[in-house]
C-alpha cells in the first residue's frame, strides 16, 4: 500500500479552497484588492501543479478513461444545472439547452472550465510522455516543446476556442509538477535547497504581487516602462510559479503541523 503524504493532501485541499475563495472575493471586490491579487496570482497554477505532482507516475492510456469519469462527467453535468439556474435567476434565456450546451463547449470558461482543461492537459501529458520514450528524449524536452508550440499558437494566433488557451497555459504548470515530483523522488536530501527556495520565493512573491492585477495583463509598472509584448506573459508565468513554490515549500516545511488541518486533508484526499 502506497503511503500518502499528508502535506500533499493538504496542499490539494488548499488549492481547491483557494479556487472557491477566489470566486467569492471576485464577487465582492475589484482586482485592486490585495487578497484578490494574491489568490489570483497563483491559485489555478497551484491546482494544476499539484495535479501534475500526483500524476507523475502515469504512463498509459487507461488513465484517460479514469480522468474522463472524474473530470468530463462533472463538466457536462453542470451545464444543464447552470442553464436551469440562469432561467430561475434571470426569468428567461435566449437560447435552447442544446445551443447553450454547444456555447459552453465552445467557450468552456462559462462552465467548470478547469475540469475541461485538466482533462485535455492529462491527455497531452500522457501523449508527450509516450513520444519522449519512443524517440528516446528526456521528458522535459518534449514537455517544453509541446508547451512552447501550444502557447505560441495562443500568443501569435490568438486561438482561444474550446479553452485552448487555458489548456496551453496550464499544461506548463502541470508538467512542472510532474518534473518537480520526479526530481524530488531522485534526491535523498533536499532540505537545504528547499529552505533557500522558500526564502527566495518569500522575498520575490510580495514584490511581484504588488504590481499584479488580475484583469490587467501587463504589470502596473508598464505605465512607467514597457518591456515588450512577451514580458507580461513571462511575468504571469513566473508569479504563478513563485506563488506555487512558496506555498508548496511552506506546507512541506511544516509537514507535521499541516497534517493536523483535517479539513484540508480530507478535501484534498
Amino acid at each position: 500500500m502506497i503511503k500518502r503524504l499528508g502535506y500533499i493532501d493538504c496542499l490539494k485541499g488548499f488549492a481547491i479552497f483557494l479556487v472557491v475563495l477566489g470566486h467569492i472575493l471576485q464577487h465582492y471586490y475589484s482586482d485592486v484588492n490585495i487578497a484578490i491579487r494574491i489568490v489570483y496570482s497563483f491559485h489555478i497554477p497551484l491546482f494544476m501543479f499539484m495535479s501534475g505532482y500526483v500524476c507523475f507516475r502515469k504512463y498509459d492510456w487507461a488513465m484517460i478513461k479514469k480522468r474522463s469519469t472524474q473530470l468530463l462527467i462533472p463538466f457536462f453535468s453542470y451545464i444543464p444545472v447552470r442553464y436551469v439556474l440562469n432561467i430561475l435567476l434571470n426569468g428567461s434565456i435566449d437560447s435552447s439547452l442544446f445551443q447553450y450546451f454547444c456555447h459552453v463547449v465552445y467557450q468552456p470558461d462559462m462552465g467548470l472550465w478547469f475540469l475541461w482543461a485538466l482533462f485535455f492537459i492529462t491527455v497531452l501529458f500522457i501523449a508527450s510522455r509516450r513520444i519522449a520514450r519512443r524517440i528516446n528524449l528526456p521528458e522535459w524536452i518534449v514537455f517544453a516543446a509541446v508547451a512552447g508550440l501550444l502557447n505560441g499558437i495562443v500568443i501569435f494566433g490568438n486561438v482561444r476556442q474550446f479553452g485552448f488557451h487555458w489548456i496551453a497555459w496550464y499544461f506548463i504548470y502541470f508538467c512542472a509538477g510532474v518534473m518537480w515530483r520526479t526530481w524530488n523522488e531522485n534526491k535523498n536530501d533536499t532540505r537545504k535547497f528547499d529552505f533557500r527556495l522558500l526564502i527566495s520565493c518569500a522575498i520575490v512573491f510580495p514584490v511581484m504581487v504588488y504590481f499584479f492585477r488580475m484583469h490587467n495583463e501587463p504589470p502596473t509598472f508598464y505605465q512607467w516602462i514597457n518591456l515588450g509584448r512577451l514580458f507580461p506573459v513571462v511575468y504571469r508565468l513566473v508569479i504563478g510559479m513563485v506563488g506555487t513554490m512558496l506555498v508548496y515549500e511552506l506546507f512541506k516545511l511544516y509537514n507535521k503541523q499541516t497534517e493536523r488541518l483535517h479539513f484540508l486533508s480530507k478535501m484534498g484526499g
